[in-house]
């Protein structure tokens, strides 16, 4: 087929079943190519291994450029056009339907045999190939359909990437492989990038930018403030370029640290979602409209969020396009600033097919991860990993924490990092008292029942249910207390949020409110006193951040008290040996600095405490599998979603408990009958989301779905507004563990 039939075909068939034409979205893919290049050329460059010759180098951007130009020759196939709508094309009954990606290498055409392969590997493999392929079917389309004389492409369709990268141009051309492949994945990285934001409907453009550096932007907003950068701030000012590992107090600056991290392009990954909520909150108020925000439930957040000016009022900005876009543009990592989860990014390190988009992002990108102790020794693992990779590829990160894991210091040092305690708070906030007893005793209700009389009291256990128990037993004492805890419908849920913060906020209201360890991520809380059961070592000092919060309270006597005995949720939502470490190793009464913290930590989390527990033997298992599996040449994870759910602890689904599916009902019918209308379709969504909360997916994956596609499910079991939702035992996820994974 001559070229100038095969511009014209590109000019008249569709590219997309809305009718772009195969060039428009060409043209769309090389102008997206042309403003990622103005913005992070250099960033980008800085990544190609040095290793490599600067011929080689130099080709970079040209070959990026054809394989955004070629990447879709192949849908002039005449079933593609049938299968998108296109009713002027009707294809041949004598010819097979070939996938396109298989089609399009076929039409690369440049002398330089080096570019050549490389385009055409790229453009194969843009969309997942299962090897091998029938090149028969192949060879007759191209021959044909197309008019070539010959199929050349044999040898690429049958082998993998990485053993067509080796054998046909790392061995053929004298080039070092591992090189080769990192050289190739980023350019592979970058061509989905580009070609998954030139495809989004809703919005196509592959990045924003930032007006200026965001050291720029905190220090406005210091100035607004009347403050100045603090000691971590000026380290992270004048370390920027190096990795970094910072342990340091809560309360002392290390979210603005993080964004004077990030410079141009950055995710900043926090564990939970709600704590994700609160740090957008924040970017917010810094950056504007140059953040994004990042998870499984961001859309239902940004639809539900009430926004209010420096003086409280409400104001009327959130409008759904200015929503839709900041969602979609999140979605494609357009956003210089993204808040997020790491089940969002860091995923690329199962290396599934695909994986090069979320690894080339990270690397020409800022990570900052926030509280790393928080993730289970799996997932652990997993992030370390991929934190290890970033920084082996030329990838930048800061980790930030108040209480650091000790066993975790070598790997990390292995990284070539600069690791840094800042000791910032010179005076105790907290005077603990350690209870040899059961925080459901007579003696410790009558004690939290005397404090509440005259005090803001947060009592915080390690499980929903004992909470449940808890505010149960208190009412049968005629003892008025509030709950909050993650089994709350989000209409309810979100209503406590609000009565708890305005509870610790006000000079006037006494009680007590009951909470598990949704209290130690996503509430910003300054209790009188705090009552908890011992959990781990790095929980509990989460949860003594929510007592004295700003240190301007007295600790003459004791504010936190400690019940050890009979604690709920050891051996499911907690590791057993790190409480048992926790417990052996927490003597101290009396005053706590953050050195006190610190000390128990390292006592916790060293590598000869940890030796031969269940979480290290889990972290090490899962890191092993891990490895393996990077180093490997081929993956054993097919998608992005199974790398996902990998990420047990963050990856949720939203169920519906059984009460409510009369009034779901009709809006699920609804919901499915609505076509086309995106906006309409997003707030019937999100008045389904109002009945729904989370239960990890392992739990749930034997309900009634309520709705497949969305992933929401019916929970059974009893449930009201003032308990929340109860759980059958059998089905409790603090009570029965999902199996290893590994």
């Amino acid at each position: 087929m001559k070229t100038e039939k095969i511009q014209k075909l590109l000019s008249e068939y569709w590219a997309k079943d809305d009718g772009t034409t195969i060039k428009e979205h060409i043209d769309k893919l090389l102008d997206n190519l042309k403003i990622l290049k103005n913005f992070y050329k250099k960033d980008i460059e800085r990544l190609i291994p040095s290793e490599l010759t600067e011929k080689i180098k130099e080709k970079f951007w040209y070959i990026l450029e054809l394989a955004c130009k070629y990447h879709d020759y192949g849908k002039i196939h005449l079933w593609f056009q049938w299968k998108v709508g296109n009713k002027k094309v009707k294809p041949k009954n004598n010819l097979p339907e070939v996938r396109h990606n298989l089609l399009s290498p076929a039409f690369v055409d440049d002398s330089d045999e080096f570019v050549r392969k490389i385009v055409r590997l790229l453009v194969l493999h843009h969309h997942p190939v299962d090897t091998p392929v029938n090149t028969d079917d192949v060879e007759k389309v191209l021959k044909e359909e197309f008019g070539f004389e010959e199929n050349s492409l044999n040898f690429l369709l049958r082998k993998s990437e990485e053993k067509y990268l080796e054998k046909e141009i790392a061995e053929k051309f004298s080039i070092d492989f591992n090189s080769l492949l990192r050289y190739y994945r980023l350019l592979k990285g970058l061509l989905l990038r580009i070609d998954h934001a030139s495809s989004s409907k809703q919005a196509d453009k592959v990045e924003e930018t930032l007006p200026c550096d965001t050291l720029q932007f905190v220090n406005k907003f210091f100035e607004v403030k009347g403050f100045r950068l603090n000691e971590i701030q000026e380290f992270v000012k004048e370390n920027r370029d190096k990795n970094l590992i910072i342990i340091a107090p809560t309360g002392s600056g290390k979210t603005e640290a993080g964004f004077i991290y990030i410079q141009k392009k950055g995710f900043f990954m926090l564990p939970y979602r709600v704590s994700a909520n609160g740090i957008y909150q924040r970017a917010l108020n810094l950056f504007s409209h140059s953040c994004g925000l990042l998870h499984s439930s961001a859309l239902n957040y940004f639809l539900s969020r009430d926004e209010k000016d420096e003086s409280g009022e409400h104001i009327q900005n959130n409008k759904e396009e200015n929503i839709f876009l900041t969602y979609f543009l999140s979605r494609n990592f357009a956003k210089p600033i993204i808040v997020c989860t790491p089940d969002q990014l860091m995923h690329f390190v199962f290396k599934y097919k695909g994986f090069e988009k979320y690894y080339a992002t990270c690397l020409y990108s800022r990570i900052v991860i926030d509280e790393i102790q928080s993730y289970d020794p799996i997932t652990l693992a997993f992030i370390v990993k991929a934190l290890s990779v970033v920084a082996e590829n030329g990838g930048k990160f800061l980790v930030m924490t108040a209480t650091f894991p000790k066993f975790l210091e070598k790997m990390f040092k292995q990284m070539n990092l600069d690791f840094r305690r800042f000791y910032i708070q010179n005076k105790p906030y907290h005077n603990v008292e350690i209870c040899e007893d059961s925080i459901i005793s007579d003696s410790a209700l009558r004690k939290i029942i005397q404090f509440s009389k005259t005090s803001k009291v947060l009592v915080v256990v390690n499980t929903v249910k004992r909470a449940q128990e808890l505010k149960n037993i208190l009412k049968e004492r005629n003892v008025n207390s509030c709950l909050l805890h993650s089994r709350f419908i989000l209409k309810d849920r979100t209503e406590k949020e609000r009565k708890i913060k305005d509870f610790f906020d006000s000079n006037k209201e006494l009680g007590i409110w009951i909470t598990t360890q949704l209290a130690e991520v996503s509430l910003d809380l300054d209790a009188d006193y705090l009552f908890t059961e011992l959990s781990t070592a790095d929980s509990l000092i989460q949860r003594m951040g929510r007592c004295n919060r700003r240190g301007l309270k007295s600790t003459d006597k004791p504010n936190v008290f400690i019940f050890t005995e009979e604690c709920s949720g050891i051996g499911n939502v907690y590791s057993k040996n790190l409480y048992e470490l926790t417990k052996k190793n927490i003597k101290k009464e009396g005053t706590w600095t953050w050195e006190d913290k610190w000390e128990l930590m390292d006592k916790v989390y060293s590598d000869e405490a940890i030796k031969g527990t269940k979480y290290k033997e889990n972290f090490e298992k899962a890191f092993k599998y891990i490895c393996n599996l990077w180093e490997g040449s081929e993956t054993l994870i097919r998608s992005k979603s199974e790398a996902q759910n990998l990420f047990r602890d963050i990856n949720a689904v939203s169920v519906i408990p059984e009460k409510f599916k009369s009034d779901v009902e009709a809006l699920f019918t609804e919901w499915r009958r609505t076509k086309g209308v995106l906006r309409k379709k997003v707030e019937i969504l999100n008045k389904i989301m109002n009945y729904t909360f989370q239960l990890p997916w392992w739990v749930v994956k034997n309900f009634e779905p309520a709705d497949l596609k969305l992933g929401i499910y019916y929970v059974y079991g009893n449930y009201d507004e003032e308990n929340g939702f109860m759980i059958t035992e059998d089905k409790d996820p603090e009570i029965f563990q999902k199996d290893n994974i590994i």
